[in-house]
């Protein structure tokens, strides 16, 4: 999307990186209770990124916290992982698994292993 308008603005104590394509934007901001609105007109319609890195480079930023509060919204956001949560219905066989080992060749932790792999536990 592109802006004509950007700038920052204070709402409930968090400062804010906002955009427009108007200057109502502004007039709008402090009705809705937000103080400290600071939006100034671009060189040019912009993204979002040019319109931050045009006010870092303008003399825009007076402050640490304005600075900050530009480069995070540039800055990539990690997406969530997505859980995926299945239920599956154990299944019911009329089978029986048999399991026969010739204890002389396999150690007492490979019968263990192989119980667990197959039963569950031992």
């Amino acid at each position: 999307m592109s802006y004509s308008f950007a700038g920052t603005s204070v709402l409930k104590g968090v400062l804010k990186v906002r955009f427009a394509n108007s200057d109502a934007r502004a007039r709008q901001l402090a009705k809705l209770g937000d103080t400290d609105v600071n939006i100034v007109p671009l060189p040019s319609v912009m993204d979002k990124i040019s319109a931050v890195a045009y006010l870092l480079e303008s003399g825009f930023v007076k402050t640490d916290a304005v600075r900050k509060a530009l480069e995070a919204e540039v800055a990539p956001k990690a997406k969530p992982a997505r859980t995926i949560k299945v239920r599956i219905k154990p299944v019911k066989s009329k089978t029986k698994v048999k399991i026969k080992v010739d204890r002389t060749q396999a150690t007492e932790s490979e019968v263990d292993a192989l119980y667990k792999a197959v039963y569950g536990n031992k």
